[in-house]
This record gives C-alpha cells, structure tokens and sequence, in this order.
C-alpha cells in the first residue's frame, strides 16, 4: 500500500503526543433509560402519532427470510477478535480531549462477556450489563418479532409498538458482534432497529435542544453533556433493514437499519445492510415508503468510522445529519466520519449524503446500473455534499452501467451549499464510457483556507485500482472469525 506524505508527517509528529485516552474513561452519565425502553413489546393497535402514521398505511411484511436461528456456540465460547480495540485509523480515533482508543467491551470480565441466540437475550444483557464494559457475542438469526426462544412469531403491530419493542439499543462500552455459525453463515438481524444512542433530554419530559443550550449557555463543556453514549464496537453482523409496517405518509418511513444518534467514538465494521427479503417493490397502494436509511449518523454524534462494510439493494443508504439550518445547535462543528473499504452496490442514493459532517472517504467502491427498471436498485446519486458539509474524498473506483463519463459529475459525486470539496484519484468505468481516471473535482473543489483540513490520523492509500478487488475481498459480514 502507498502511504501518503501526510501520513508520514503525522507518523513523526505523534511521536511527542501524549498516550492514546481510553474512550471509556470519559463517558460520563450515559443515560441508561436508553435500554428501558427498547425490546419490549407493547402489541398497541395503530394510531395517528402527531398526524403521521395513519392506521390505513399498515401492512405487515410481505415475506420473511430462510431464519437461520441457532442454539449451539460453534466456538464453544472461545473469543478471538472478540476483545479487539478498534484500529488506530479513522476519526474514532479522535475527541475534543485528545487521541483516543476506542475498546468497546474489550475489557468486560467473565460474567460480562455474553453469547446470545435471541432477541429477548439480546436486551437481557444489554439491560444487566448497563455501562459496564460488555461483549455481546450474535450467534444465529436475531428478531425481536420472535419470543419464547424464537418459538413464538408476532409482526409488529403499530409504529409505537415497531419503534420500541422492535429496536435494540446499545449503551456505552459494548463490543456487539456476530459470530458465524456452524455453517459458515455470519449472524444476521431482521426486522429489528439497531440504535447507538438517543437525543434525549436531561430528564423526562424535558426538552433535548433547550436543555443542551442551556447547558453551553452556563459556560458547561458539551462534551461533559450527560445523555452521550460512546465506546461502541459494532463488527461482523448481516443487518436486514426493518420494514416499516405503519410509516409516516406516503413518501417517509421510520426505522432505519442502525441510526447513532448522540453517539461518540463509534466503530462500524464488516457489517452487510441491505433490505433483505423485504425490497420496498413489495410495498403496495399509497404507501410504498417502507424503509428509512440503511445507516444513519446524525443529531450531533460525532468521531465515527464505517469501514469494510457491504450496502446493497436500499434506497435511502448512508446519511450523515439529518437537517440544514434548524441543526446547527447540536451538529454544527461535529460529525466526523471515516467511510473507508466500504461497497455500495445496487443502492439509489446517499453514499453518502452530507449535511454538516467533516467526512473523509477513502478507498470505497460503487457499482450500480442507471438503466435498471427495478426501481430498488436504480442508481439515482452517489456522493452528495451539502448543507455546511465539507468533504475529503479520495481514491475510489465507480462502476456504474450506463452513465456517460459527461455525466459522472452531477450524478456519482454532486453537492451544493458545501463549505469544503476536494476529491481525487478516482477511477469511473461504465459500459458506455470505457475505463476512465478522472479527478473527481466535478467543478467542486473548495481549497479556500478556512475550511481546508486534514485527518488528524494516520491513514495509507490504495490507488483505486487496487480497490477494485480488495474492497470485494474484505467488505461485508462473515469475514472475521
């Protein structure tokens, strides 16, 4: 691998720096409510929620998958990458308070290590083990429309009863991994929302924007701010996007495969996000919105890396920030991700779409068709900088059948209302346009001083050919054990 003379220079300054700070030493109250409320079911019949979710929308899924539910460790409990930190390379490595290193669970004791075969012993240790350091290991199907040792099957009845008995939420220092089962087959989750974090208010009933400004007002440092969820591993798991059986209108949905909300130092790995059995084509009537993201980050969270991570058939696929001006106060100067080896194939948009967020990206392949009739997986746009967005995005290959190489900008990297773009070292090839390098700028390119920047990091570059087949080799679920 080529490493770059930035990485070089940091490599020698960070000789002086001081000793890496264990993310888990600066959590601070991280609101274990989060937990009390998710998992359970409540079997609710479908309401008007402030307008939205009109009882006239449900519909249950259509199809479920092949389960894949498992009742032995192939492993026998022996931990590998399990007490792994995560790498030394993309802004989770970072705070406000210094380098750090983020170690989830790594340091869980006997009793906090955990294996589990269902949805209910999902939320079980996550509800014993609280703040502490913990390591869940997934083995088998996990869903939490199943109970009874995934004897008993219910869908969801309602968004209320979807939106918190259908999601798990991970609090602070966890190690959260899939464990491949006896066939080989990496774990998998379907129909259940994965949460890193909440927006939440310093107690109920209070009011999370109010309350954060009140707190900055007092001249308190945000990052002490007490409903943040940090130190998360996430590693090795197949994410089936939920279908949304009562969305909010015709044209939005609700849960998102994983969203991190308010979360800090977090580290996505080798995950698979897709919509699994359940491709919004089987959406019916007026309501044919059923799925949100396939992975959200946004209301402030900040220093996170998605990295060797497969996305397929979705529409709405990689978000960082969720809104333009009425954000500012929680994401202004924060959500800074790391996107690198990651594969978006045959998704529609957002790889990612930007609002705010200081992103780097580097090494990531795209492939997808712009003449498809299978609306699923129509390519309609690839990267998407916006509102006060500010974007370093190098190296990656594009494959994308049917675009002219005349059309690659404005369709696989476009973006408006930026503050910072560069981008360089891409390869586009398409049936129609032959193989091309090409500079990637797209007549975007910010270099204005006030906004330039550089990962504080330290990183190495593949040329984007190399991408081409490593990305393959190493992207997805399964492929750590």
């Amino acid at each position: 691998m080529k490493t770059t003379l930035l990485a070089v220079s940091l490599m020698l300054a960070s000789t002086a720096q001081a000793a890496p700070l264990d993310a888990s030493t600066f959590v601070g109250a991280s609101t274990p409510l989060q937990t009390a409320l998710y998992g359970v079911r409540n079997y609710s019949a479908p309401v008007l929620v402030n307008g939205k979710h009109d009882p006239a929308s449900y519909m249950a899924a259509p199809k479920l998958p092949a389960w894949q539910f498992a009742r032995v460790d192939p492993t026998g409990g022996v931990l590998t990458f399990e007490r792994q930190s995560a790498p030394a390379t993309g802004w989770h490595t970072w705070s406000r308070k210094g380098k750090v290193v983020v170690t989830g669970g790594g340091a869980a004791r006997s009793d906090r290590v955990y294996t589990v075969f269902n949805g209910q012993q999902l939320v079980a240790a996550i509800k014993e083990a609280g703040n502490e350091p913990k390591i869940i290991r997934v083995v088998g199907h996990i869903d939490l429309r199943w109970s009874q040792n995934n004897t008993v099957f219910k869908e969801y009845t309602s968004y209320a009863d979807q939106k918190y008995g259908g999601s798990i939420n991970l609090p602070s220092n966890t190690t959260l991994v899939g464990i491949n089962d006896a066939q080989g087959r990496p774990a998998r989750m379907t129909g259940t929302a994965l949460l890193i974090g909440g927006e939440l208010a310093l107690a109920p009933g209070g009011d999370p924007e109010a309350d954060f400004k009140k707190w900055i007002k007092d001249g308190k440092d945000g990052e002490d701010y007490p409903t943040w969820t940090r130190n998360i591993i996430v590693r090795n798991l197949v994410i089936d996007t939920p279908w949304d059986v009562n969305p909010e209108d015709a044209g939005n949905a609700y849960a998102d495969g994983i969203t991190v909300s308010r979360g800090q130092n977090i580290f996505l790995d080798h995950l698979s996000v897709s919509d699994g059995d359940t491709p919004e084509s089987l959406a019916t009537g007026t309501y044919k919105t059923r799925h949100d993201g396939a992975l959200d980050v946004v209301r402030g969270s900040d220093y996170v890396t998605i990295a060797n991570s497969y996305f397929a058939n979705h529409h709405k696929t990689t978000l960082v920030g969720n809104g333009d001006g009425g954000r500012a106060w929680s994401d202004e100067g924060r959500l800074h991700v790391t996107f690198s080896g990651n594969w978006w194939s045959s998704v529609a948009a957002r790889l990612p779409l930007n609002r705010y967020g200081q992103v780097h990206m580097s090494n990531n392949l795209i492939t997808g068709n712009v003449m498809t009739k299978e609306t699923d997986v129509k390519f309609e746009s690839g990267t998407d900088a916006r509102y006060r967005s500010n974007m370093l995005v190098e190296n990656s290959y594009y494959n994308i059948t049917g675009l002219k190489l005349s059309e690659f900008c404005g369709k696989a990297i476009k973006g408006k209302g930026f503050i910072g773009f560069r981008s360089s070292g891409h390869i586009f090839t398409s049936d129609r346009a032959g193989t091309n390098a090409v500079d990637g700028q797209c007549g975007m390119a910010r270099p204005d001083a006030a906004n330039l920047w550089t990962p504080p990091y330290l990183y190495a570059l593949q040329t984007a050919s190399s991408t081409l087949l490593a990305v393959p080799a190493q992207a997805g679920a399964g492929k750590l054990k």
